[in-house]
């Protein structure tokens, strides 16, 4: 039984990390993600590329980048970045190292001796049909006093009032922070503004700031924060961001998705003007008799409302809804569906995927302390890479309605769950048996639409 998602973007094998560079050129759209072509482990990074005109069917392209340039500096890995389109080419924005210590891991992958034992570059290549790339530029990066040199990477481009912006990972020995600059020409930049809190982890990566609904988002990705298991996790903060007097007045961090892998997200804006982000759910080991290593959210378009971040998933996928269903049973045996339900708040209810006798992916509402559970003990099967960020994941709720609404999409070996419109987003990676694939509700179902989904 294959556990390869259909509607989750993964590799056509071998590990796969970040999302890289999304973007709409030339009437399609493309991913880009760190990728070794090696093995399913992390290492030997480069930039695996496809594309699609609907987020979900993607044809996997060569690779985009490869680590092959001393000169330019990315000879031992091209890391995170982003894309921007400029005079109808496509510019990727990405980081280049190498590494001054050298040494072969367990999976017989290169790393470094010591973890600061890198030469980070900022390095810009170009296309004009979206497909072949060439390496143009060393960026002219100043950086500021007392930074780590060997941890300034991701870096995200965009443009506001005819300048143009970029904002990089860093840290320093207070912590994790953010480097803001300003340029010009794209290639040299000028240190504009750091971004950073007290007490928010050792290193802040793929940072994004963009503009929703009147207010700044910054999304990024700090490490050593996490407090359930997983330590590393991705949030942003939402505010107000002056760019004369460079001042972000921003909320307390809240965290893009409730349960379990997600990290490194990046957003974009399509051609439809919606800011659509995708998110890496972690994996640190090709799930059991697959040959790859990773797998991509589906990709969900953000809005804010009532000072809060709101994420779907993109309507794209409801073309792939095959029919609609009216009970749960016509669902065994699938594991991919889009279901759609309203359920009472006045008692505790118990929504069960992945079903086999009672046990599978339990998501559980506590009516007393308004309170969500997501608990995937009966559904990992001996697999323990995915105990590494826990088992159960608590939500608190703000009960306003006397239902809660859900979004559910399952397929294959994960489930993403939205909550009341997108206002929490649960997902989780899962390893189920073949013969658990059913769906139970034990509580007031008020309203349902279930649609299998089929390519």
């Amino acid at each position: 039984m294959s556990k390869r998602p259909l509607f989750h973007f993964t590799p056509e094998k071998n590990w796969m990390n970040d999302p890289n560079g999304l973007s709409h050129f030339n009437g399609e759209y493309h991913i880009f993600y760190q990728h070794n072509p090696e093995n399913c482990y992390w290492g030997n990074m480069t930039w695996g590329h496809a594309k699609s005109k609907d987020l979900f069917a993607w044809e996997h392209l060569e690779h985009a980048l490869y680590p092959d340039s001393k000169e330019l500096g990315d000879i031992d890995g091209c890391f995170s970045g982003s894309a921007f389109v400029k005079d109808n080419e496509l510019h990727l924005f990405y980081t280049g190292v190498e590494m001054t210590t050298k040494r072969l891991n367990e999976f017989g992958n290169t790393i470094t001796v010591g973890d600061d034992d890198l030469i980070s570059t900022q390095i810009l290549a170009k296309s004009k049909d979206g497909i072949n790339f060439e390496k143009v530029a060393k960026l002219e990066v100043p950086i500021p006093e007392k930074t780590c040199t060997a941890h300034i990477r991701d870096p995200k481009v965009w443009e506001t009032d005819g300048k143009y912006y970029m904002v990089l990972g860093a840290k320093d020995q207070a912590g994790g922070k953010i480097l803001m600059y300003e340029s010009d020409d794209l290639k040299n930049w000028n240190i504009f503004t750091e971004l950073k809190e007290p007490n928010m982890g050792f290193m802040w990566e793929c940072p994004d700031l963009f503009e929703i609904g009147g207010k700044e988002v910054l999304v990024f990705s700090p490490q050593g924060i996490g407090t359930d298991g997983q330590v590393h996790i991705a949030g942003y903060y939402l505010g107000d961001f002056d760019y004369e007097k460079k001042e972000f007045i921003h909320s307390d961090l809240k965290r893009l998705d409730n349960g379990f892998e997600f990290y490194a997200p990046q957003s974009f804006l399509d051609e439809k003007g919606r800011r659509v982000l995708i998110g890496w759910l972690v994996n640190h080991a090709p799930l059991p008799g697959e040959n790859f290593t990773g797998i991509m959210t589906i990709p969900r378009e953000l809005n804010y409302k009532d000072g809060k971040l709101y994420q779907m998933p993109v309507k794209e996928i409801e073309k792939y809804r095959n029919k609609e269903l009216g009970e749960f049973s016509e669902l065994d045996n699938k594991n991919q569906y889009d279901l759609n339900l309203k359920i009472g708040t006045d008692k505790d209810f118990t929504l069960i995927l992945f079903e086999n006798n009672g046990v599978g992916l339990k998501l559980h509402f506590d009516f007393k302390e308004n309170k969500i559970i997501l608990d995937r003990s009966d559904i990992i099967n001996d697999f323990k890479v995915l105990e590494t960020f826990g088992l159960k994941r608590e939500l608190n709720l703000e009960i306003k309605e006397p239902s809660i609404e859900l979004r559910v999409i399952v397929d294959k070996c994960v489930a993403e769950i939205y909550i009341n419109n997108g206002e929490y987003v649960m997902s989780a990676v899962v390893n189920p048996k073949l013969n658990q694939n059913k769906v139970i509700l034990i509580g007031e179902i008020l309203e349902k639409n279930i649609y299998e989904l089929k390519r």
